[in-house]
């Protein structure tokens, strides 16, 4: 499951707006937006590596940690 206050917060570190982050990456700006307002719970995998280069993190940075991982 997505994390989305650290999406929020990786998308604000990087200093540049949704809409250049977006368009850096290849997906509409409304898809940051949900990512970062938590109205999107997945993302796909392709979107993920994207948005993981471009903020500079691992992709494991966006999963949220379950409280009963097995």
């Amino acid at each position: 499951m997505l994390n989305n206050k650290v999406v929020q917060h990786l998308v604000s570190e990087t200093g540049l707006s949704i809409n250049k982050l977006a368009k850096s990456i290849g997906v509409d700006h409304s898809t940051i937006i949900r990512l970062c307002n938590g109205e999107s719970k997945d993302m796909k995998l392709s979107t993920a590596f994207k948005l993981a280069d471009a903020l500079g993190v691992d992709i494991n940075e966006f999963r949220k940690e379950e409280e009963n991982e097995i």
